[in-house]
């Protein structure tokens, strides 16, 4: 792992209530960011869970703000759609693209998964994480 931290950071941000995320965000006054609620493209964009893993136009949205966050340096928070998100493994792929300009970060709300959870199984690969905030009862 590259010690070296780069200025901007990509967040995976995992909550289950957006309400939660923005409360972080209002205490802490973080304000340069963009916010990729995966659930949220995917109402917009009115597509279904299958539909997102072979739709282009889902693919070419998603580039485009990773695209104006690295333009505009800001940093990244990814919430992941947890309704069809069942492997993070494919998430782990966004490292490649952003490994030039953000560190990849993980950022866990501890209290909205129990230890059961898939979720909770991300906590075996914190190695691939550059920082880790794991947040409980926020």
């Amino acid at each position: 792992m590259n010690n070296e931290l780069k200025p901007l950071n990509f967040f995976l941000v995992l909550c289950k209530t957006k309400s939660k995320i923005k409360k972080y965000m209002k205490i802490n006054k973080i304000t340069k960011k963009y916010i990729i609620d995966i659930k949220e493209m995917m109402d917009e964009l009115e597509l279904t869970p299958e539909e997102v893993l072979t739709s282009n136009l889902f693919k070419i949205q998603l580039q485009k703000v990773f695209k104006n966050a690295i333009e505009k340096n800001r940093d990244i928070y990814y919430i992941p759609n947890f309704n069809m998100q069942q492997n993070f493994n494919k998430i782990f792929n966004i490292k490649t693209y952003i490994k030039s300009t953000h560190n990849f970060n993980l950022l866990y709300f501890y209290e909205d998964f129990d230890k059961n959870s898939n979720q909770s199984s991300i906590l075996n690969d914190i190695d691939k994480f550059d920082l880790t905030q794991i947040l409980k009862d926020y």
